[in-house]
């Protein structure tokens, strides 16, 4: 097989391709070529494959590779400059060749497991940005699912599929064997006791990689409170319980849900949801939040200490510091209350609060916080810019295209 180095471009791939590999080589990082139209116009050319060089990543599983008439194999960018180098070198007489082979499955602590996705969604909530979402990371990646029987998938009765679609299986069989165990929680008790439990490290016990265009460390927006683990979820010791009429205070009873649509009820704070999790994102100087836990475990008599993993730039305190648990007293409140440390507008940092018992439990959830100086964030960041290149204090004009520029010189 000749391998032979294209402009990645469907349609100028032409039939030089006829009997060879394609490589494919961009170096420009922001750039991302539908490798689904290159892999289709490489084989309607006679190609034979195709090598494709990426950031480290898995984008790509979100196709369908199954139905591709011609190998597709993605490499990192340092495999890909030693092919470009040994087809460049082998211009004088040698001709570059490779050879395709069959997959090898690796399997063991090797690989780092669980990741992020590339492509799954991230935080924070547009529309609610004090409801810290996502609110948990599951199994949606490579996932051999059934297929069904049409000619898109050319009669394959079982596939590979990737997205939510896949994750949300997992949740909801989780939720089902959580509920027949136990039948008397409420869906936020079910969602506690998952979001509580998740893990944040990997096979490893490294913190999990968010994967992307730049791989990084996962934090609450990457993946919630973490990745489900579904038998520490049936047994999460705590659990954060909310009644439906405090979903209703905290729409304001949008959409009608009020009796007879006559709701009454005062619209409550965000921060007031009594959510496994707390996002505050407007702290300028301090903010407390409430939270209430129902003990569940098989002990009536128990105490549980406060762990305290502060986000960078916030001081928080929790009182009481200690919960203390007995067969008359099934539910604790405590206050957790958050101080800016420094004045800045800031990006959000990330946190968490545990409360143990001693033993097996370990009641996590995950906070995020964000210091500023303006609630309008986008608006003063793009007012420093322009002032700062102008020099001016007026108020810039906002029809003006967006971005800092410099000042011309005299």
């Amino acid at each position: 097989m000749i391998p032979s180095c294209c402009s990645c471009d469907a349609d100028k791939i032409d039939s030089s391709v006829k009997g060879k590999i394609a490589f494919c080589f961009i170096t420009a990082f922001n750039v991302v070529p539908s490798y689904g139209r290159i892999i289709n116009a490489v084989s309607s050319k006679g190609g034979r494959g195709v090598i494709w060089a990426l950031y480290t990543t898995d984008s790509f599983l979100t196709e369908d590779l199954l139905t591709l008439d011609i190998p597709f194999v993605p490499v990192d960018y340092e495999i890909s400059y030693r092919i470009f180098q040994y087809i460049r070198n082998s211009e004088n007489g040698d001709i570059p060749k490779a050879k395709i082979s069959l997959t090898r499955t690796m399997i063991g602590s090797e690989n780092s497991a669980p990741k992020v996705a590339a492509f799954s969604s991230r935080g924070p909530s547009a529309i609610y940005p004090g409801v810290l979402k996502p609110d948990i990371a599951a199994p949606g990646v490579a996932i051999l699912a059934a297929s069904p029987n049409t000619p898109e998938f050319k009669g394959v009765p079982y596939r590979f599929d990737s997205g939510t679609s896949m994750a949300c299986p997992h949740v909801s069989g989780i939720v089902a064997v959580l509920k027949s165990l136990h039948p008397e929680w409420s869906p936020a008790a079910l969602k506690s006791a998952i979001m509580t439990t998740a893990t944040t490290f990997d096979n490893n016990r490294m913190p999990i990689q968010a994967n992307g265009r730049v791989p990084k460390i996962a934090d609450p927006f990457d993946y919630g409170a973490g990745f489900v683990n579904p038998i520490m979820a049936a047994d999460p010791g705590l659990i954060y319980d909310i009644n439906p009429s405090d979903y209703l205070k905290f729409f304001n009873c949008m959409g009608g849900l009020g009796s007879q649509d006559n709701c009454t009820t005062a619209k409550e704070s965000v921060i007031e949801l009594n959510l496994p999790s707390i996002a505050i994102p407007n702290l300028r100087t301090s903010q407390t939040a409430v939270r209430t836990v129902t003990n569940v475990g098989d002990h009536q008599d128990v105490v549980y200490k406060a762990f305290l993993e502060p986000p960078a730039g916030v001081e928080m305190a929790v009182e009481p510091s200690e919960l203390v648990f007995n067969k008359d007293k099934k539910a604790q409140s405590f206050k957790v209350t958050f101080k800016a440390t420094r004045k800045v507008q800031g990006d959000y940092t990330f946190g968490s609060l545990a409360w143990h018992d001693g033993g097996s439990h370990w009641v996590r959830i995950p906070i995020a916080a964000r210091i500023v100086i303006e609630e309008i964030y986008s608006r003063i960041s793009y007012s420093a810019c322009v002032r700062r290149a102008v020099g001016e204090e007026k108020e810039p004009n906002f029809e003006q295209p967006v971005g800092c520029f410099q000042p011309p010189r005299h």
